[in-house]
């Protein structure tokens, strides 16, 4: 029997108890009236109580059977759209592994949206579409039958996906608390930096007769520069070391990409800390508490400040040139 059936043949069981309920409370009292004490009276007591008893039985098997059945469903369901996210997932990590789209594969992302139209949420199937519709977009870019995916291409990809098992873990009810946006972010970013660390440089660079890595290099020079000049103010620092990467910054070849700064007032770099649990600043030596240690901020006549800790090999060149431009001791 369907679910649909038991629902069905429920409902009907139902409406009979509520006949019979209503028939007995009108009809019952003036019935057991006009029967004469003894056998009589208590078979058709014992007849009634024992078809109502019968009907209810009835009821609660018939429902026992609904929730058995949806259960059941339940437990399909789930476990088929647990298969397709993943083959959803498997199809765009082939993509981003090899860095671009093939013919084959734009030909394949059909096909688990067709399912995903069949087993998803609105939701769900929304997100999937983003993806679907960026990934083409990329493909249209070339008539070849394979295209490259760019660095800022990929990003998005990444971000897209984030959002979409966003919504697979909403639709599976995984967890009681919403992914929300700046948690994707801190997703992609993680992403990034994952992908990015296969090439990164760990070459490290001489100061005060010391190797240093290109970040901690970078804090050396600066954390010396004050050292010898204790009473400058944050204007002449500025002047030095600009902090936004301004104009006269970028024309000595240093680009620092994101939002992040060359460095920080050492409140905005704790903000900083608390709002993402990032530590994008020199505040404190490795081991040491991020919170309460300082023994890596700078202290200018007028201020507190953090370096930033985010350097690539191609800034190191310029900021030397810079520094010595500046008289400033860079070995």
């Amino acid at each position: 029997m369907s679910l649909k059936d038991t629902r069905k043949k429920g409902i009907t069981t139902l409406i009979s108890i509520a006949v019979i309920a209503i028939a007995v409370y009108i009809g019952f009292e003036p019935l057991i009236a006009n029967v004469p004490d003894g056998v009589a009276k208590s078979v058709i007591s014992s007849s009634f109580g024992a078809i109502f008893v019968i009907i209810l039985t009835m009821y609660l098997l018939n429902k026992q059977t609904e929730i058995e059945q949806e259960s059941k469903k339940s437990e399909r369901v789930f476990d088929e759209k647990v298969k397709l996210y993943q083959t959803i997932l498997d199809l765009t990590k082939e993509m981003m592994m090899d860095g671009k789209i093939t013919k084959e594969e734009m030909n394949r992302l059909p096909f688990p949206l067709i399912r995903l139209s069949m087993l998803g949420r609105n939701e769900t199937i929304s997100a999937f579409k983003d993806v679907n519709n960026m990934l083409t977009t990329i493909y249209q870019k070339s008539d070849e039958d394979e295209v490259n995916i760019d660095d800022s291409d990929k990003k998005e990809v990444y971000k897209l996906l984030a959002t979409f098992a966003a919504k697979c873990r909403d639709d599976l009810e995984i967890g009681n608390e919403e992914i929300n946006n700046e948690l994707i972010n801190d997703t992609v970013e993680t992403i990034e930096s994952t992908v990015k660390a296969k090439t990164k440089d760990y070459s490290k660079i001489s100061f005060n007769g010391k190797e240093h890595p290109k970040n901690r290099y970078i804090w050396e020079v600066l954390n010396n520069f004050v050292n010898e000049n204790p009473d400058i103010r944050s204007e002449d620092f500025e002047k030095t070391f600009p902090r936004d990467g301004g104009k006269e910054f970028r024309n000595a070849g240093i680009k620092k990409s994101g939002t992040y700064e060359t460095w920080k007032l050492y409140d905005e770099a704790q903000e900083l800390f608390d709002r993402t649990g990032h530590k994008r600043f020199f505040v404190c030596d490795k081991g040491k508490d991020y919170k309460k240690d300082k023994d890596m901020v700078l202290c200018l006549k007028d201020v507190e400040i953090c370096i930033s800790s985010q350097w690539a090999s191609d800034q190191m060149k310029p900021f030397v040139q810079r520094m010595k431009s500046k008289g400033i001791k860079t070995e």
